[in-house]
């Protein structure tokens, strides 16, 4: 009997953690952010940093943090900088955008995943701020 116990505490404990609610705040703000993210020419980095730095979705921690990861990718290679985007740490986008794999409530991550195309696969914290969920960190930036 209670080695059939174990195992249900263990499934019943995971399932607590993580969530799929498509409706949550935290779920849109990720999902806001990324698929607007990935709309700008990501051959233009002049863009990508403008409209990242104007951006209300993120905290400024993020901000500062993903301008801290692009200049060392051009300090390392003056060329072609970093050679991926650190937001969503790869090359290649989904065409059709992201959207929720599942939610780890305990410390507030959105597991995004390509639409259509599963092995696009994103990791977004976000953190509560003055009543806003906004974007504390992505792909490789600002996500330790």
């Amino acid at each position: 009997m209670m080695k059939q116990i174990i195992p249900l505490a263990f499934l019943l404990l995971i399932s607590c953690s993580q969530s799929n609610k498509k409706d949550d705040a935290r779920v849109t703000s990720a999902l806001t952010f990324v698929n607007n993210y990935i709309k700008i020419d990501a051959s233009s980095p002049e863009d990508l940093e403008a409209w990242f730095k104007s951006s209300n979705l993120v905290t400024e921690s993020f901000k500062t943090a993903y301008k801290r990861v692009i200049d060392k990718g051009w300090e390392m290679d003056s060329e072609l900088g970093l050679g991926f985007d650190p937001v969503i740490n790869g090359q290649d986008r989904p065409d059709e955008g992201y959207e929720l794999d599942y939610i780890n409530d305990k410390d507030n991550y959105v597991f995004l995943k390509g639409k259509g195309q599963e092995q696009f696969k994103l990791a977004v914290k976000v953190i509560k701020k003055d009543n806003n969920w906004l974007v504390d960190g992505s792909g490789i930036v600002n996500m330790q």
